[in-house]
């Protein structure tokens, strides 16, 4: 009998983390949880939901201590990083929780020996020389990956929707319901969405699989401009929003607004990673595709979810 599995998952219990959490413990893995706060409600709920008593542990784990991650990691032989914030706030910047912790991460692996496989979540379209801190963040933390590890798996999804708090199309839904007129920054910037789901069967191929010094492209099978995309969500919700294109002029100015909020859905740096490019398939690496997953498109799963913003609720017509 194989021995079971042991994982260290690091932001486990978020929303792309616990979908693959829920699959992981049906196989038998034991799964380790590391959070700011084990007391959280969603987060004990996703322990008592998941496997069987005792499969799934939740620490409280300070990642920006190196000894509280060795300590986190030691016993296990998969670890899964998937640790990620979408705006600064304090000391919270992007350098140290994308790059920085990666390395002191990174060089606990290297020195502890029992992590076999290193599963590291990035994000499409992640390159050097551009203008967003989020993009140059990302790509140090691939490049200290790739060149002090030999057991790693990256991968690189697109926007991800399925219905979690942080789902991009949560966030557009509240935006539509809220103002009849949406103004959008680069509108014709193409992305390819992936659900939530497909990127859980993913991981545990890949972990079934033992497929390691590979990066992954997690994306969807359709291509569409933000404008596209917004409008997909608008006519979901029942909502008749007019979508109007600005200059990536008032678009920085507009993130520059925004980004005051507690809780920001829009900032300037947001806005400079839309103006770096498409977020599509490079066909430079593999994707859900060369492992075989049958995608689910983001027509099927949306209304799923959605319909609560709807005038009269899931039964509008």
């Amino acid at each position: 009998m194989k021995p079971i599995k042991k994982i260290s998952f690091f932001g486990g219990a978020g929303f792309i983390g616990s979908s693959i959490v829920q699959i992981l413990a049906k196989k038998g893995f034991e799964i380790k949880i590391a959070t700011r706060n084990p007391y959280d409600e969603d987060v004990i709920q996703l322990k008592s939901s998941c496997g069987d008593p005792g499969q799934i542990s939740l620490y409280k784990v300070n990642i920006n201590s190196k000894d509280q991650v060795e300590a986190f990691i030691k016993g296990s032989n998969i670890c899964i990083n998937l640790v990620g914030i979408l705006y600064e706030k304090g000391q919270n910047t992007f350098q140290k929780i994308h790059t920085d912790f990666v390395s002191n991460l990174v060089e606990v692996i290297k020195k502890q020996n029992s992590i076999k496989h290193f599963i590291h979540f990035s994000s499409l379209g992640v390159k050097s020389g551009t203008e967003s801190k989020y993009l140059e963040s990302k790509f140090k933390a691939e490049e200290l990956i790739k060149e002090n590890l030999e057991n790693y798996t990256i991968i690189k999804p697109s926007v991800v929707y399925g219905g979690g708090e942080n789902d991009f199309t949560n966030m557009f839904a509240k935006l539509a319901k809220l103002f009849p007129i949406i103004p959008l920054a680069n509108s014709n910037v193409k992305f390819q969405p992936v659900y939530v789901g497909d990127i859980a069967k993913g991981i545990e191929k890949i972990i079934d699989e033992e497929i390691k010094k590979e990066t992954f492209e997690f994306v969807g099978d359709e291509i569409f401009t933000l404008q596209e995309l917004v409008k997909i969500i608008s006519n979901e919700i029942r909502a008749k929003n007019i979508i109007i294109s600005i200059p990536s002029w008032a678009g920085r100015l507009q993130g520059r607004i925004l980004q005051l909020a507690p809780k920001p859905m829009l900032t300037l740096d947001q806005i400079k990673t839309l103006e770096s490019g498409d977020n599509i398939a490079t066909n430079n690496n593999k994707t859900l595709k060369d492992l075989g997953i049958d995608l689910m498109g983001i027509r099927k799963v949306i209304p799923n979810y959605l319909y609560r913003f709807r005038p009269e609720g899931q039964f509008s017509s």
